[in-house]
């Protein structure tokens, strides 16, 4: 059974007996609680695959993921729900992500209104909610394959995907945490418009660099990737390092 499939599974025993164990991302320093622990925060990027929603929330300064069944959500918005069952090390294999940690809700209410406690069950809080807190650093993907021009990387993409590759260009466009991550456009005078292969898009938590600074960038070339909502690449490279 794939982790989507168990997780649902899990999931769905957890709705019909509403009694679980959970993590509490409260501050508070109490052992246990009375009732469900209630959240009310605000969506800072959301994406839906495989009949669920995946929410990453703020509240009151941390960030953190929720999935609750397939529900419509944009970012911006305020959202209140219960916690209820934490799963570490969730491998979602129709998004190929693992999440370090996420919280799965029964359902979200809009605004600062709670949703029916009536599927929400009691929670013992075990650590406090800064224990959460996610990492804002990119790890070094390793040593790169060689370093192309643009062009090369779209003539080579089937060769190179999946490997680290390095790419010295000029920054035209950065932009930041959309889906969480920088969004930084090089350019490096290879390739033309008309056959769109005169730009690349490197993705990195929080890229340190600026429009116009003249780079060397070091990541993993995928290709094909997509993200929902229109967001989809024949090419991009993820996990980037930049140096000037």
């Amino acid at each position: 059974m794939n982790n989507v499939k168990l997780a649902a599974w899990i999931f769905s025993i957890f709705l019909a007996l509403s009694a679980t164990q959970a993590w509490s991302f409260s501050n508070s320093k109490s052992a246990s609680y009375p009732g469900p622990i209630a959240h009310t925060a605000k969506v800072v990027e959301t994406m839906s695959s495989a009949g669920y929603t995946y929410i990453r929330v703020e509240e009151k300064g941390i960030k953190y993921w929720i999935a609750i069944p397939e529900t419509q959500v944009s970012v911006g918005e305020e959202i209140s729900f219960y916690e209820q069952m934490l799963m570490e090390d969730f491998t979602s294999r129709s998004l190929n992500r693992t999440f370090d940690r996420i919280l799965f809700v029964g359902a979200i209410s809009k605004g600062t209104e709670l949703p029916t406690q009536a599927k929400a069950a009691p929670s013992p809080n075990k650590k406090a909610l800064e224990q959460h807190l996610e990492t804002q650093t990119t790890k070094d993907p390793g040593k790169p394959v060689g370093q192309f021009s643009i062009s090369e990387v779209y003539d080579k993409k089937a060769e190179l995907s999946g490997k680290v590759i390095e790419v010295k260009g000029r920054i035209v466009k950065i932009s930041q945490q959309i889906m969480g991550r920088d969004w930084v456009h090089i350019k490096d005078g290879t390739g033309t418009e008309q056959e769109k292969n005169n730009k690349l898009i490197f993705r990195a938590t929080h890229a340190g660099v600026a429009v116009d600074d003249e780079v060397v960038a070091k990541g993993v070339l995928f290709t094909n990737k997509d993200f929902g909502y229109g967001y989809h690449y024949p090419v991009i490279v993820e996990d980037t390092l930049f140096s000037k």
